[in-house]
């Protein structure tokens, strides 16, 4: 396709921004809907003849599809291909997002957009690694501090024009719109994107991935089901009764493959496993804090429905501009300390949170959602490009699947957790209470972060990783 305009492009000496402009479309058509569907969930109920309380599965059902998905995707990406594995999910996002504007009741609407999940996770990782094939080591982080920017920029984007059009159009059109900019997004990224390097003769390791992925889902399912269902329910034991078997089953699959999904020597790098211990200890705080903080402006301040989303859009606007900005001084200064610095500022954000809970202060609440913005979009690019750079060019879809597995954990048990602490209360004692045990979690990653290392350690380590993989023809 456009064979003379693709050789222009992959002699580019900017062909690294091409492929970032490139992933970056991709994302932004496969994310903006994201936050649409959660504050639409009355009006597709009503239209598809049901309740708010099950299309809330079109929330739920991809979030436990995502984290069972994760690593087998990124895996599958550093042995096919990260180009091929990511063309193909995103086709797959098309067409399940058209098909989406067609769901015929809320079953159907729920499937649609879990296989739709199922599909476009599989771009994640991919554009990833397919970004840290082209950016050196040191330029990583820049590259990542954009991928924060969109993946955070998308879903207010939606929000601020997704109401609007639900209101005046419906929420069906909203889905034609996503289709049509996947399927453009799709043509250019056919257009730039070149084939990474792919292991040849080498399977994949179904018993360890099926080990992770029934730890992941399990987890996932039942620190979610936790609010509604309450502790001593069999449907929330069950799972997570699971968990540590399936974990035990990973580490035994791993020992014994020839080729395992995640050599379990990465563990042992500070660089893999504390970024995402430290990640997933600030997402449990950030997430979980943003989601208590509307709540707490509704029921003890009094503040209207429209006011609130105001005001809660201080966080990821924040982010977004942060980002981008984190990304680019790291480059100088470190990745290390960008997500010393940025987890620092996550555990100041709960403090502001717990204060203004209970001084009632809105300046606190307010100032904690910007300082969240800012602490959580200067460290989380860092955080990635930490991991990618501790394994070598064949592993890179596995790290970046395990950093998205980390942090969707992490996002959901903050989520589900803190919900659970404040529910319908409408003390502000409650609200501090959830606010200091977020703030405990941020600072166990703000204590993680301290212990990773510099590039140079980071380097060396990653030195004794696998020989390059085999080149696509």
């Amino acid at each position: 396709m456009f064979p003379g305009l693709v050789q222009q492009i992959h002699a580019s000496p900017r062909y690294p921004s091409w492929v970032l402009v490139a992933c970056l479309s991709g994302m932004f058509a496969t994310t903006f809907t994201i936050t649409i569907l959660g504050v639409s969930l009355a009006v597709i109920a009503e239209d598809l003849g049901s309740t708010p309380e099950v299309v809330a599965w079109v929330i739920t059902g991809p979030m436990l599809i995502q984290a069972l998905a994760l690593p087998v995707l990124g895996k599958l990406g550093d042995l096919l291909g990260h180009r091929r594995v990511y063309l193909v999910g995103f086709a797959f996002a098309a067409i399940f997002a058209l098909a989406t504007a067609a769901a015929w009741n809320a079953g159907s609407l729920i499937a649609i957009r879990t296989l739709g999940q199922l599909t476009g996770t599989a771009t994640w990782p991919a554009s990833t690694a397919l970004l840290f094939h082209v950016y050196r080591p040191e330029e990583r982080v820049r590259a990542m501090g954009w991928v924060s920017l969109v993946s955070a920029g998308a879903p207010v984007f939606g929000l601020a024009i997704g109401g609007l059009m639900v209101d005046t159009l419906g929420w069906r059109p909203l889905f034609l719109i996503q289709a049509v900019l996947c399927g453009l997004a799709f043509v250019f990224a056919t257009v730039v994107l070149r084939e990474t390097g792919r292991e040849e003769g080498v399977s994949l390791d179904l018993p360890g991935a099926a080990a992770i992925a029934l730890a992941a889902s399990c987890l996932t399912f039942g620190v979610n089901r936790l609010p509604a269902w309450g502790v001593a329910h069999p449907g929330v034991i069950g799972p997570l009764a699971v968990v540590p078997f399936a974990l035990a089953g990973f580490v035994w699959a791993e020992r014994r493959a020839r080729h395992p999904l995640v050599p379990l020597a990465f563990f042992s790098r500070r660089n893999f496993s504390l970024p995402m211990v430290s990640g997933f200890f600030a997402q449990f705080a950030y997430m979980g804090g943003f989601i208590i903080s509307p709540l707490l402006l509704l029921q003890v301040f009094g503040y209207s429905a429209t006011a609130t989303s105001f005001l809660t859009m201080l966080r990821p606007v924040t982010f977004s501009v942060c980002s981008p900005i984190g990304g680019a001084i790291a480059t100088r200064i470190g990745e290390r300390t960008m997500v010393v610095i940025g987890n620092g500022g996550v555990v100041l954000a709960m403090v502001s949170f717990a204060l203004g809970a209970a001084f009632q202060s809105i300046g606190l609440i307010a100032g904690g959602l910007v300082i969240a913005g800012l602490g959580f979009g200067i460290c989380q690019p860092s955080i990635s490009a930490l991991v990618g750079n501790s394994v070598g060019d064949r592993h890179f879809g596995i790290a970046s699947s395990a950093v998205g597995m980390a942090s969707s954990i992490g996002a959901v048990s903050g989520i589900s957790v803190l919900t659970a602490l404040t529910a319908d209360s409408q003390s502000p004692e409650i609200f501090f209470r959830g606010y200091a045990l977020g703030g405990a979690f941020a600072l166990l990653g703000f204590v993680a972060s301290f212990f990773t290392q510099g590039r140079r350690a980071a380097r060396r380590a990653a030195a004794v990783d696998d020989p390059p993989a085999v080149a696509a023809g």
